[in-house]
């Protein structure tokens, strides 16, 4: 049996389109946060080809925060592989996932971080979805009644926050790259190789600042393709 990872450090890992009235004030939580509950820790920030100040924002900041590492990808490449990018890139034991618009407050790691002793993968599971449109509330029920019958896993919710154990992220070749699918392939590539998942209720934050893309038709369509594709895939063997 290996070593366990120390509890005390993280990564945080943020993708960010067109967020400069976020950056700030989700910076900031997030370090109050970090601060108070670990040791080590960085917060990786993806600037995803924005075309507003958000590149410039966060590059002023990294200059004042150490523990800020900032990325920049040359063009608009989603928000799924920009997460991806910065998980890959993230140094510590344990990996989290968060949205610029703060979806997640930091400071509730305290109640999931314990169970990673005993798991590989955390799942955040949304309490109530406040701010949702009917549209979207109906685009979450079909994504996620395709994912429980295609895949056969009875989690509630795949699309939030989860808290990775670095060997898991670096154990899984994700293909896909859309906002909607990267997320629950990571999950079940996960599964499949018996990593420990448990799922967790959680309170989700509504956006305060900006809008979301998580519902454009495009990704939508986007997410469903790479879903069938995988799907296929699995069935056949062929995604290891």
């Amino acid at each position: 049996m290996g070593c366990r990872p120390p509890l005390n450090e993280i990564s945080v890992v943020y993708p960010a389109y067109n967020e400069e009235n976020n950056v700030l004030p989700t910076l900031n939580r997030s370090l109050s946060a970090l601060r108070r509950q670990f040791e080590r820790f960085e917060i990786i920030v993806i600037n995803d080809g924005s075309s507003d100040n958000t590149g410039l924002l966060i590059d002023d900041l990294s200059e004042k925060i150490p523990e800020l590492k900032v990325l920049h990808n040359s063009e608009n490449l989603g928000s799924g592989a920009s997460m991806l990018r910065g998980m890959k890139t993230a140094k510590f034991s344990y990996v989290v996932n968060n949205g610029m618009d703060y979806p997640f407050d930091l400071e509730d790691l305290e109640k999931l971080l314990p169970h990673m002793a005993k798991v590989d993968v955390a799942v955040a599971s949304r309490n109530g979805r406040p701010g949702y449109s009917i549209y979207r509330l109906l685009l979450s029920f079909m994504n996620l009644l395709l994912i429980k019958c295609l895949f056969k896993i009875r989690l509630r919710d795949f699309n939030f926050i989860q808290i990775y154990k670095k060997k898991v992220i670096d154990s899984c070749e994700i293909d896909s790259v859309s906002p909607g699918f990267v997320a629950p392939e990571m999950i079940i590539r996960a599964g499949d190789r018996g990593f420990k998942i448990k799922e967790f209720s959680i309170d989700y934050h509504p956006r305060k600042s900006g809008k979301s893309v998580m519902g454009h038709p495009k990704i939508v369509m986007s997410s469903l393709k790479e879903m069938v594709h995988f799907w296929f895939k699995r069935t056949r063997g062929l995604s290891a």
